[in-house]
């Protein structure tokens, strides 16, 4: 006869083996009863058809036009115009033009403008600057225009036979006495998608092609949102909004050229435009060439 312990040793077998069976019964039961049969090994079951297998593949989504610039980007660049411009008017005074020179937002000022010349209460006039004249990029005499300023504009307030009292409505620099002017036209702020970017290895596309002649400040080099004036226009296919390729050519391997980044045209003229940078990869100077995409 053994001892106590092996007694309980022996009792405990057949203890641990009816409760086991229990057990294993009583999932059995549970598995039956909701109709799902156990996984014995790790041989995956077949996987559940879900609902994106019975779904086609979305329709690419493509963003819609953004717009190239501010308000400011198009009202205060200016523009490359003819050498001698001629303006219907000019601000001759101002209501304290013995305290003041420079004149911003809300000042007021005389034009030479009045009732003989169709002027009425409310007509706007946008304010002109002449500035530098620009030559053809590597030309020392050939012109591609002047340079012309629009520091603000100016609304009507009331009007004299020969002459009107003005309000500045909008600033973008200071205006000054002596500055022209001519009557204001709405230009709206360009809008346009994208287009892939040019890489080293794409060929000229045959589109036109131009330089870059002057910046609005000077800037060099040339960065990102800096508004820069060009030798290509409307008679060359170019219209607000267009994307063009900046780059430069190799100056030792024929045929290969350097993409510096991209540039959108705001507005546009006969024989120039005004655009503004909108991705540079390299540094960008006054002479780098410019290609319609």
């Amino acid at each position: 006869m053994g001892t106590v312990f092996e007694q309980e040793v022996v009792m405990r077998h057949p203890l641990a083996a009816l409760t086991a069976g229990i057990l294993l019964a009583a999932t059995s039961a549970l598995l039956a009863a909701d109709g799902t049969r156990p996984t014995l090994s790790r041989e995956a079951a077949p996987a559940p058809v879900t609902l994106i297998e019975k779904v086609g593949q979305a329709p690419r989504v493509v963003s819609g036009p953004l717009p190239i610039g501010v308000e400011s980007d198009v009202y205060c660049s200016g523009y490359l115009g003819d050498v001698e411009g001629v303006f219907p008017g000019e601000i001759v005074s101002a209501e304290k033009d013995k305290s003041q020179t420079l004149f911003m937002l809300g000042d007021i000022l005389y034009i030479n403008l009045g009732e003989r010349d169709g002027l009425v209460a409310g007509m706007e006039f946008s304010v002109l600057r002449p500035r530098q004249v620009v030559n053809k990029w590597g030309s020392i005499t050939d012109v591609v225009g002047r340079l012309y300023g629009t520091p603000g504009r100016i609304r009507v307030i009331c009007v004299q036979e020969r002459s009107a009292i003005v309000e500045i409505s909008y600033s973008c620099v200071d205006v000054q006495i002596g500055d022209s002017i001519m009557p204001f036209e709405p230009i709206p702020v360009p809008l346009a998608r994208r287009t892939q970017f040019a890489t080293i290895c794409d060929t000229p596309n045959g589109k036109a092609t131009g330089h870059i002649v002057v910046t609005r400040l000077g800037e060099t080099p040339i960065g990102t949102d800096s508004v820069v004036y060009l030798d290509l226009g409307e008679a060359d296919g170019l219209n607000p909004g267009d994307f063009l390729t900046v780059f430069r050519a190799s100056g030792r391997a024929e045929g290969v050229r350097t993409i510096l980044g991209e540039a959108s045209i705001l507005t546009t003229r006969d024989r120039t435009s005004v655009a503004i940078v909108t991705l540079m990869t390299d540094t960008i100077y006054v002479g780098d060439s410019v290609e319609l995409k």
